[in-house]
């Protein structure tokens, strides 16, 4: 028998599917910090980010039954994350300002939330690209544009020889550049 601890993410989502409740705990013990990170990251508010991971992990609860494991958990997880925190960048555009009758505090908080809206879409697009790329080429990256390791030590990580890290991540970065042209 598989315990509680050790179920992977779609064993907790297939338990959550047929109804017990106590799988989206473990998925909320699981993912409750990097999503707030993530969310405080795109809507620059703490306290907000932590309504709106509560907020996915409800929309979770809700599509628990329409779950299909045709791709990672937490790619479906940050997705829905991503587009609760677009809606949110949305209403916040639509508010009008109560607080301040200064038309250019106004003008500046309004392209403010653009900028957000621009970068959620754009981090989007970046992640759809990297997401289409193949293993290899996506693991080269981030490892070197994401994490800032040495050509040395991706060798060293990769398995990979030095030449070969070098002309692989040349190529990776030519294929990324052109799936977000696709994207874009």
């Amino acid at each position: 028998m598989v315990t509680e601890a050790l179920r992977t993410d779609d064993e907790l989502m297939a338990s959550l599917g047929r109804g017990d409740g106590a799988s989206l705990g473990e998925l909320v013990q699981r993912y409750q910090a990097p999503l707030v990170g993530y969310l405080t990251g795109i809507v620059h508010d703490a306290d907000r980010a932590k309504d709106l991971a509560q907020e996915t992990f409800l929309k979770i609860y809700r599509h628990a039954g329409v779950y299909r494991t045709t791709s990672r958990f937490t790619t479906w997880l940050f997705h829905i994350a991503r587009n609760v925190a677009r809606d949110e960048l949305r209403a916040r555009r639509r508010r009008p300002q109560l607080c301040s009758s200064d038309e250019q505090v106004i003008d500046a908080t309004a392209a403010a939330q653009d900028t957000q809206v621009e970068a959620l879409e754009r981090r989007e697009v970046v992640l759809r690209a990297l997401g289409q790329l193949a293993a290899r080429d996506r693991v080269l990256i981030v490892l070197r544009d994401l994490q800032g390791c040495s050509y040395e030590e991706i060798a060293e990580r990769t398995g990979l020889a030095l030449g070969t890290v070098k002309s692989g991540l040349n190529r990776a970065r030519q294929r990324f550049a052109e799936r977000v042209a696709e994207l874009d």
